[in-house]
């Protein structure tokens, strides 16, 4: 993911009226604070904050802020988007300034490489456990995606947290999770068959019953006519 330029602008007005303008003009209200600094109202460009949300989608997310006319760079974490229940709007975000070379702690997420044969033959799928690991390092560090080789991974085989790598800083999550495994493929087809199979067979046995059945019942009621006229006869 590593550190994602954002363009923030300062906002003098704030209340629920100058938000609503905000918000009309194509904007979003948003605020950056941290730990030795006073909190400060900016607005960001609500499309371009958008298209940024929508290709991290699941990950936690540190940008480097892009002000005209500030020179010293500021990078902050993404902490709070507040969005409207009904429309989904984005109405309020809150941003963290991370100090330079404090390490933090995100979800970078895993990328799957490599071409694996049981997947090739249709054998085996790959099935995700986890599609983020917790990475602690520098902002200015930060790896965009962890990779995961599935190239030489047979029918059943796993990976857990523990044999997967970071070039930087160190892995957090617990390492005996369950990032992934290659499990069956599903087989639909030739299980149905087998039941149509079973089906066919269980109707030819009811007829086939139901045939020796008739007979019977037609050899009793001619006995019992045949000794009505005896007794007639008699």
């Amino acid at each position: 993911m590593g550190l994602i330029n954002l363009d923030v602008y300062p906002r003098s007005t704030t209340g629920k009226n100058a938000n609503r303008r905000t918000r009309a003009a194509g904007k979003v209200p948003a605020i950056l604070y941290g730990k030795d600094r006073a909190p400060e109202n900016m607005e960001l460009d609500a499309h371009a904050f958008n298209v940024i949300l929508s290709h991290i989608a699941g990950s936690s997310a540190i940008f480097r802020l892009n002000q005209e006319g500030v020179t010293e760079e500021s990078i902050a974490l993404l902490r709070e988007i507040q969005k409207n229940p009904v429309t989904d709007q984005i109405l309020h975000v809150d941003l963290m300034e991370i100090p330079r070379g404090v390490p933090v702690t995100v979800a970078v997420v895993v990328q799957v490489v490599g071409t694996n044969a049981t997947i090739k033959n249709g054998e085996g799928s790959v099935a995700m456990a986890l599609n983020s690991i917790d990475v602690s390092c520098r902002p200015s560090e930060l790896p965009d995606f962890l990779e995961v080789d599935i190239s030489e991974m047979e029918l059943n085989d796993k990976i857990f947290v523990k044999d997967v790598k970071t070039p930087v800083g160190e892995i957090v999550t617990d390492p005996e999770s369950l990032v992934l495994n290659i499990k069956a493929a599903a087989v639909f087809v030739e299980e149905e068959e087998e039941l149509e199979e079973g089906a066919e067979g269980a109707e030819g046995e009811e007829g086939a019953e139901g045939e020796g059945d008739g007979e019977s019942e037609g050899e009793e009621k001619s006995e019992d006519k045949k000794d009505k006229k005896d007794k007639k006869k008699d």
